[in-house]
């Protein structure tokens, strides 16, 4: 990668987006043509089974919460007609964006009848409710029933709610890890609500378009409030032993930050090929390393932002991350130097790595279901993984052609992860009961 490709590629790691789109970037720029494997090559990659296992929940919510979450949503897809005619939004284009949202409204509306536990159905019902609350409002707009200033002043009234939200955060609880893990959901639910204020609409939306996307995204808000609201409330209810964890939360995050000052960090000047004592340009190492190298940066500048924002729980998360991210980074370099990773030419290639990962996953020794920092981060990496899977079941469905080179990498990084996952919880374990 060319100096340029790569300041671009690190330049954009403090988005928070870049984990989730580096397998897409173009990364050798070599003459040489690649192995490219035909869909129908590809299914004996996942062979073997991944569970599927969600994030766990740190505490449920009432049946009641869910409930009035649903007839919230079913009361906004109601408001618009099915099927949308002419009559009801003369200009085609706007006809076209909201039937387009409605559709995704009802469809993550119906996704909610397969969640596991009411704590995962009132969460997908937040993004459920930006989509129902885009099509709502734009419909209203297009009826004259809601205006341009409207959605502005509501728009104001959320943001405010969601600042006093958070800064009513008190890390009370009865256990360290699961008072961490239910302030890093609400946090990040919340941040992500705000990130969504203020960023829509886009630039050139104007009119019904502007009117309806401020109305989904002021709706989105009003769900993570309330989401917030009711998981804390049900957390105060099941207190026994009621403690503040402040001083610990606040003592493990300043050794955190630390760490990752002290730490040998890569940064944009860093090639993937200056990490390793072995030629590996242009070969599926260097590719293997560039992910990695990805992951660390992306993990300590997660931290150091949420420690910014004062969203503590969710700095500490990111923290465990980090230690788990450069102790896998570490361990794929001495791989490499050993002369792993440097041919991709069968499909059987990628499938060795993916159950590799598998493997690894299922020897960490803490359990997926369990609110604990080891137990959400090893369902993190399963999620990862079925990430990584839906990429290449998409490439089947769709008769594509793949280098796999993406998927290869990702594979083994989260594999890494994985085994270096437990050494990276008793780090931050010290670091909270210190």
């Amino acid at each position: 990668m060319t100096g340029l490709g790569r300041r671009t590629v690190l330049g954009s790691i403090g988005t928070g987006v870049l984990g989730a789109t580096a397998g897409c970037l173009e990364f050798f720029e070599s003459d040489d043509p690649r192995r490219r494997f035909e869909a129908d090559e590809l299914a004996p990659i996942l062979a073997m089974d991944r569970p599927e296992i969600e994030r766990p929940a740190p505490v449920q919510p009432n049946e009641s919460s869910v409930g009035e979450a649903i007839v919230r949503l079913d009361e906004l897809i109601d408001v618009v007609p099915e099927p949308l005619e002419a009559d009801d939004v003369p200009n085609e284009a706007v006809r076209d964006e909201i039937d387009r949202t409605h559709e995704i409204a009802r469809d993550r509306r119906d996704a909610l009848e397969d969640s596991s536990d009411r704590f995962h159905a009132l969460q997908r019902s937040v993004v459920a409710r930006r989509y129902a609350g885009e099509a709502a409002v734009a419909i209203e707009a297009v009826r004259d029933e809601r205006a341009l200033e409207d959605v502005e002043s509501e728009r104001d009234d959320i943001r405010t709610r969601i600042e006093n939200r958070r800064a009513a955060v008190d890390h009370v609880g009865d256990d360290v890890q699961r008072t961490l893990l239910l302030e890093h959901r609400l946090e990040s639910e919340l941040e992500i609500a705000e990130w969504w204020l203020d960023n829509r609409p886009r630039d050139g939306t104007s009119g019904t378009f502007a009117v309806g996307s401020i109305g989904g995204v002021v709706e989105r808000a009003r769900a993570a409030v309330s989401f917030a609201e009711e998981l804390e409330r049900r957390h105060e209810e099941r207190l026994e032993d009621e403690r503040s964890f402040e001083s610990r939360f606040e003592t493990a995050l300043e050794r955190s930050l630390d760490a990752i000052e002290e730490a040998d960090v890569p940064n944009d000047s860093t090639e993937p090929t200056d990490l390793v004592d072995a030629e590996v340009s242009e070969t599926i190492a260097e590719r293997v390393l560039l992910e990695g190298e990805i992951a660390v940066v992306n993990a300590s500048e997660q931290t150091t932002d949420a420690a910014t924002n004062d969203e503590t729980s969710t700095a500490l998360w990111y923290a465990c991350a980090f230690e788990r991210d450069r102790r896998a980074l570490e361990t794929i370099r001495e791989r490499i130097e050993d002369g792993a990773h440097r041919s991709l030419e069968t499909a059987d290639d990628a499938r060795t790595v993916r159950e590799s990962a598998l493997e690894s996953a299922a020897d960490v020794p803490f359990e997926p279901e369990e609110p604990s920092l080891g137990g959400d981060h090893l369902a993190d990496g399963y999620e990862r993984l079925g990430l990584v899977d839906s990429r290449i079941r998409g490439t089947i469905d769709d008769g594509w052609r793949t280098e796999l080179f993406s998927e290869y990498a990702d594979y083994v990084v989260i594999g890494a992860q994985l085994e270096a996952l437990p050494e990276a919880v008793v780090v931050l374990e010290d670091r909270l009961e210190a």
